[in-house]
């Protein structure tokens, strides 16, 4: 039951974040050495999760790129979750000081309220997402951890279990930081099932305690060897407002775990709130809480779960900032859990104590129908997985249901990514003006996709507002590339070199802005200029042909043949292959009289790109001058007909056929 309402998500591509994490991660490329894919790439979603990361490796080993071997290792992690879960919710209620109930009526309750969490559609990400293998990894070993500590209860041989547990909890620190609270979680379960007291539960298992508790050293050391910009209280968001953005998105997370009707894959970044505007919410949070204090002393079954619940949640939904993510409902992965348990075996209870006194067949019928109703809740849950899970399935229709369920801004910005790749490039602009309003820095990407709709003149409004109001030169780059490619497009090449020119004195070490302004020098004729830039590349990378081709090409229309044909022949001693070269090289042969060279340097290049038009062009001219007019004639169309506007070429075959017609001197270079 648990596997088939994710049967439609295994051939869901990837999305978002994993980009970073596994398909332009390099780490996951090879296992070995080993200590490669446990170094994961910093300021990525795997940055401080190394078994994370060795998973990907181990999945790309098997699987390369093709995510159905992500998804089936997400899913298994989830049923191995599932399956461990229920171990320890049958066990809860069958030992200790808790056992009150049969292991018929154990069973039956720990099956629901496993089933009920493992196909509830909030824990679709863990599946869907790739990269949430943080969340599946890290619930699986503390789960175990929890398993592994039960079981050490009355054990013969407790050590080993010990040993598993302080295992699992390191492994899962390893792989998600919110794993930290396992020791808590263990010393509360012990206290309300196992222990009287929390001084005899200390007395008899402080080994254990203080085993699992080393644990955050490995945390900790991995924090500080590899911290995370965005997470922390020098993340640029203060504790207060987060935690007032916590007290929305928390209230929002149990009215989904009701009724999962609108989920949201990115709920963007923290906002500006005031306790004014969500003090509802934070009244109930805070009453929610302080109930559930209470009943860990008075009901303390009941406290231990709805403790847990706040206490997993605490990592990452309290005042520790996240800058990058104010919710995401895969935070209540194992949350949902404590919940979920909470309901099933609350109503159990309720009709343990209300069945007897129904009168007639009723109280037989009730608990019938409760199973009946329960299942039917299961079903209805998986339903909407599955439904969930063809939300994935495309990135237009995963973050439409975003936009629509939750407009962030950055969620139009995602949306407008996916209409835009889509080819909608107008739907695209129309998410984009949207999201300014909220995120101005937007301004940049509204620029790029106003260009890409052929709305030159408002993308360079967008991108000079966005590049006046961003402060560092480094954010201002690709928008001041984009502004100066329009500016070439549109022929303002004054403008464009300009633009370039304060690149480059901006980042003079990056050769893509020094490129870039060498060939807006050549189109805008300062082609001795041009020259100057690309023996400045050569300078740092003598070996790159690509500028050599550059440097040559400057130099020809600088009218230095002679200096030209040596950087041709430089670069195809670098690359013998470099076509380019070739057809470069034979203009310039041609052009100073060494005819015989030319036609042999323009059938390398045809050699090598057999449909390049100049190339055709340059030994038609040689061909016609060799005398060997129907050959020329031939190469003269063949150019032609790859490129139909080919102007020159056209010129060449008018005067080829009239000589051939009349024969006469013709000047052909």
């Amino acid at each position: 039951m648990v596997v088939v309402p994710y049967l439609n998500s295994l051939n869901n591509p990837f999305i978002w974040d994993d980009s970073n994490a596994i398909v332009d991660n390099p780490t996951i490329r090879s296992l070995w050495p080993l200590w490669g894919p446990l170094q994961p790439p910093r300021e990525t979603p795997v940055s401080t999760r190394p078994l994370v990361n060795l998973s990907f490796a181990l999945n790309y080993s098997v699987h390369g790129l093709r995510v159905q071997g992500y998804h089936l290792v997400n899913l298994g992690l989830h049923l191995l979750t599932a399956c461990l879960l229920f171990a320890i919710v049958h066990r809860a209620l069958t030992t200790g000081i808790s056992n009150t109930r049969s292991h018929v009526h154990a069973s039956l309750t720990a099956l629901l309220a496993t089933l009920v969490w493992a196909v509830h559609p909030m824990l679709s990400e863990v599946v869907n997402y790739t990269t949430q293998r943080s969340d599946a990894l890290g619930g699986l070993f503390l789960i175990a951890t929890v398993f592994a500590a039960q079981r050490a209860l009355g054990a013969m041989h407790r050590t080993r279990w010990h040993v598993v547990a302080v295992i699992a909890c390191v492994c899962g620190v390893l792989s998600k930081e919110f794993v930290a609270v396992t020791p808590l979680i263990v010393i509360l379960y012990d206290r309300v099932f196992a222990f009287r007291s929390y001084r005899e539960a200390f007395a008899v298992r402080r080994n254990l305690y203080g085993a699992l508790a080393a644990t955050w050293l490995v945390l900790g050391a991995i924090l500080v060897l590899r911290p995370h910009s965005t997470i922390g209280f020098s993340a640029g968001v203060d504790p207060w407002t987060y935690a007032l953005n916590q007290a929305e998105i928390i209230v929002r997370y149990l009215r989904l775990a009701v009724w999962p009707d609108a989920l949201v894959l990115d709920y963007g970044v923290p906002r500006p709130l005031s306790l004014g505007t969500v003090w509802m919410s934070a009244v109930s949070i805070a009453i929610l809480f302080a109930a559930s204090v209470v009943a860990l002393f008075r009901w303390p079954r009941v406290g231990f779960l709805c403790v847990v619940f706040f206490i997993l949640l605490a990592p990452t939904s309290s005042f520790i900032p996240i800058t990058t993510e104010v919710g995401t409902e895969r935070r209540m992965y194992l949350a949902l859990a404590a919940l979920t348990i909470l309901a099933v075996a609350g109503g159990a209870w309720l009709i343990d104590r209300v069945g007897p006194r129904l009168p007639g067949r009723m109280g037989k019928v009730l608990p019938v129908a409760a199973v009946v109703a329960a299942f039917t809740w299961v079903g209805t849950l998986g339903v909407l997985t599955t439904h969930r899970n063809g939300e994935f399935a495309t990135p237009v229709t995963l973050w439409r249901g975003s936009v629509e369920r939750w407009p962030s801004a950055r969620a139009r910005i995602l949306y407008a990514g996916a209409l835009a790749e889509a080819g909608d490039h107008t739907s695209a602009v129309d998410q984009l003006q949207l999201a300014v309003t909220a995120f101005p820095k937007s301004r940049s990407t509204l620029g790029r996709e106003l260009a890409a709709a052929g709305r030159p003149d408002e993308a360079l409004r967008e991108l000079s507002a966005f590049i006046a109001a961003e402060p560092r030169a480094e954010d201002q780059l690709p928008a001041r590339m984009l502004r100066a490619s329009i500016f070439v497009e549109a022929r303002r090449f004054d403008e464009a070199t300009a633009e370039f020119r304060q690149l480059v004195e901006l980042f003079p070490t990056n050769p893509g802005v020094r490129e870039r302004l060498a060939g807006v020098l050549v189109a805008h004729g300062s082609a001795a200029d041009a020259a100057v830039q690309y023996r400045e590349l050569l300078r740092h990378e003598p070996g790159n042909a690509n500028w050599q081709v550059g440097l040559a090409k400057a130099l020809a229309l600088s009218g230095r043949f002679d200096d030209a044909a040596a950087a041709y022949r430089q670069a195809l001693t670098v690359d013998p292959q470099a076509a380019a070269a070739h057809t470069g090289l034979a203009a310039v042969l041609l052009e100073t009289g060494h005819v015989d060279e030319a036609a042999v340097e323009a059938e390398a290049a045809l050699a090598r790109e057999p449909n390049d038009a100049p190339s055709h062009n340059i030994l038609g001219a040689a061909r016609a001058i060799q005398g060997r007019l129907d050959e020329a004639i031939a190469h003269f169309k063949q150019a032609i007909a790859i490129d139909s506007n080919y102007t020159e070429a056209r010129n060449n075959l008018a005067r080829a056929e009239r000589q051939l017609q009349v024969p006469r001197s013709i000047q052909w270079r």
